[in-house]
């Protein structure tokens, strides 16, 4: 009897710890993925604000950085550790940066309308040989069609005004010298031979001559290009120009700068990228007019 009542017990026994077994591994199936959950969220909120903080260190950078060190921004890359590297990238060899923040339809190009001109810094940091600073224009292909590209009507009425503003003067494009709607639909424009007007005492002089003689080899000057005319083709109004600046074998410093930030954290990676505009107002226009 006594044999039975021990035997009975150790079922009893046996019994409980099943159950509380089969209780403790229906609680963890439900434990064990939220606690994944948590430490996911945690994994990628930790990733996340590591890479905005190295996006608030880039910004910082961008205020204490020297203009060499823009220059040679043509992607430099801080590698924290073999998980954590972050870049900055200011200059290049072409406006636009190929597939960065471009409008256009074609991401290889830029959009230039009566909106929205062109404002780039141009100077001797950068530029150590103004007959190699070229533009191409072009009308969209807005239909899409990948034809031939179409062209701009009154092929010889003025269409693309430019300018070159330093901090003392501005050189004005002449007449003969402004981009008519023949030479922006063969495009390859090189800047440095163009005859413009200074504005201080109205006298003619050379691109490359008004780049030397206002100091622009140390002083940040602007080139400025606008649309002054409706745009048409085959009668239809065109919404803008595409547009591409190079230089070939010189570096130009890109309408933004952009600053990119890779973090990991365990199974989570971040990447942040955000662009800041170049400065392109001149000091000579600093000023407040009451009337």
């Amino acid at each position: 009897m006594k044999k039975n009542k021990k035997a009975f017990s150790l079922i009893i026994a046996m019994g409980l710890v099943l159950i509380t077994s089969l209780l403790a591994f229906t609680i963890l199936e439900f434990i064990v993925p939220f606690w994944k959950d948590i430490k996911w969220i945690e994994n990628s909120t930790k990733s996340y604000y590591q890479a905005n903080n190295w996006i608030e260190r880039g910004l910082y950078f961008f205020k204490k950085r020297t203009d060499s060190q823009s220059r040679t921004e043509l992607t430099r890359w801080y590698s924290v550790n073999t998980d954590y590297t972050f870049s900055t990238t200011s200059s290049g060899l072409t406006i636009p940066a190929v597939w960065k923040w471009n409008s256009s339809f074609n991401k290889d190009w830029d959009t230039l309308n009566v909106s929205d001109p062109i404002q780039l810094l141009i100077w001797y940091w950068f530029i150590t040989n103004l007959s190699t600073l070229r533009i191409d224009f072009r009308v969209p292909d807005l239909n899409n069609d990948l034809l031939l590209w179409e062209t701009l009507d009154w092929t010889t009425t003025p269409m693309v005004n430019w300018q070159l503003i330093s901090e003392i003067d501005t050189l004005n494009s002449l007449p003969t010298t402004v981009f008519t709607a023949d030479t922006v639909n063969w495009g390859d424009l090189q800047f440095s031979t163009l005859n413009g007007k200074k504005v201080s005492d109205s006298s003619t002089v050379t691109f490359s001559s008004f780049f030397s003689s206002n100091n622009c080899n140390t002083n940040k000057c602007i080139l400025k290009i606008s649309v002054i005319n409706d745009l048409k083709s085959s009668s239809k109004l065109i919404p803008f120009l595409e547009w591409k600046i190079t230089t070939w074998a010189n570096s130009l410093p890109l309408r933004y700068s952009t600053i990119e930030s890779v973090w990991k954290a365990n199974w989570f990676s971040k990447n942040l990228q955000i662009r800041v505009p170049q400065e392109t107002v001149s000091e000579a226009f600093d000023f407040t007019v009451f009337q």
